[in-house]
């Protein structure tokens, strides 16, 4: 059950991500007709494109996560023992877990600041775009509580790959 509902999440997220991505294609080129093509500029376009491809970054965040692509740098612990690569895996996933944490406090804060904002073309209040962030902090905790449990199931010689 827990699998099928770990499949539902990425597709959310990864459709999420695709219609943002298509949203964000839409509106630019839209801009760019109205603008260069028909003279006539429309205000809201830019606002539009900026909050959509802020959202397809930080939606891009937790998918990154999924998949392990965020970059790291292994060169001193691939040349430790098997047990003390597991051990410095273990102090760097609290960390990560830690920072993650600090950061979703830090961004309901951001976000409750954004509720006393308005964008300058559309008047939306800026709560909407900048809860992107809280909202990715809490799908890359997923993903991350995900692999975290699963290479704690194997305990892989290598927890780094």
């Amino acid at each position: 059950m827990l699998k099928g509902a770990l499949r539902v999440f990425d597709l959310l997220c990864d459709s999420t991500s695709l219609i943002i991505l298509n949203i964000t294609v839409a509106v630019v080129f839209l801009q760019v007709v109205a603008r260069y093509v028909l003279k006539i500029p429309i205000s809201w376009t830019e606002e539009v494109a900026r909050f959509a491809f802020i959202w397809m970054v930080f939606v891009g965040i937790a998918i990154t996560e999924r998949q392990k692509a965020h970059f790291r740098i292994t060169f001193v612990v691939d040349r430790c023992p098997p047990s003390i690569r597991y051990v410095l895996w273990i102090v760097g996933e609290i960390l990560v877990f830690g920072a993650l944490g600090w950061l979703l406090l830090e961004s309901l804060r951001f976000v409750d600041m954004g509720a006393r904002q308005i964008s300058a073309a559309m008047e939306l209040r800026l709560h909407y775009v900048y809860s992107a962030l809280a909202v990715a902090v809490i799908l890359a905790i997923i993903n991350r509580i995900r692999h975290f449990v699963a290479t704690l199931a194997h305990r892989p010689e290598n927890p780094f790959v």
